[in-house]
């Protein structure tokens, strides 16, 4: 957790969700994260939905790499300051490098 490259991308992902997060009773707020492997990144999204209305999604934010360990690294750091639902999308059989536990499963 001492890399910098790592805390200041938490930081940046952190401000921007700071920027589009404003708590109101009855709405739901989910963090999504792609990864994104022609693009060799993860792009984070932050998805809001007001009751009785469609959801919305904003761009938060970008991981320019593909390794695991760095992202683990960041969302654990997002993850202390924002307790959101995280929703993992492209990331068919792969594992957490520090458990091993798949990261999501794939929808059927």
């Amino acid at each position: 957790m001492n890399n910098p490259l790592i805390q200041h991308q938490a930081n940046q992902l952190i401000q921007q969700i700071g920027r589009e997060f404003h708590p109101q009773h009855g709405m739901r707020y989910l963090l999504v994260i792609v990864r994104d492997s022609y693009g060799q990144r993860f792009n984070w999204f932050l998805n809001v939905q007001h009751p009785h209305q469609n959801q919305r999604s904003y761009p938060i934010g970008v991981v320019p790499t593909l390794d695991l360990q760095t992202l683990e690294a960041v969302q654990y750091l997002v993850h202390r300051r924002y307790q959101f639902t995280v929703v993992y999308r492209n990331f068919n059989q792969l594992r957490w490098p520090t458990t091993g536990q798949l990261i999501s499963r794939s929808r059927r």
